[in-house]
């Protein structure tokens, strides 16, 4: 019984080794594609959620935004729904908080024109450098 379990094991360990050598696991085979070397390389933002998720900011809780970023074009203020914070600019720099800044303490965001900017700037922490594209192409109504 000791001698099938001791073949066993080194035929499972050889077919192994020879599959994973197959895949180009092993060492010393290379597997060249030519034509097929694009490497395509994405910085994901840490603030990425794990998950996909359906957001409602507190300021518009019936409403289920998709995206993370929503642009205010009548303020030029961003909501980021992966952090809770608003994004605006202010005395020459761009600011990130969570609470609302003065020039929207008193306006009811639930009733202002919003748009949720592509899903290809989800990962774009810093949203604010298309701020002139983002003016030019979402006007406030």
């Amino acid at each position: 019984m000791k001698t099938i379990k001791f073949i066993f094991c080194i035929t499972f360990i050889f077919l192994s080794s020879h599959f994973f050598a197959q895949k180009g696991k092993g060492r010393g085979h290379r597997h060249h594609h030519h034509g097929h070397n694009k490497v395509v390389v994405v910085k994901r933002s840490p603030y990425r959620p794990a998950k996909v998720v359906v957001y409602h900011p507190y300021w518009r809780p019936k409403y289920a935004y998709n995206r993370r970023w929503v642009f205010f074009p009548r303020y030029n203020l961003y909501w980021d729904n992966w952090r809770n914070h608003y994004v605006f600019y202010n005395g020459g720099v761009w600011v990130s908080q969570p609470t609302a800044p003065p020039l929207i303490v008193n306006v009811n965001l639930e009733n202002e024109k919003s748009v949720e900017l592509r899903e290809d700037e989800d990962d774009v922490d810093e949203v604010y450098q298309s701020n002139n594209k983002h003016k030019e192409e979402i006007k406030p109504d």
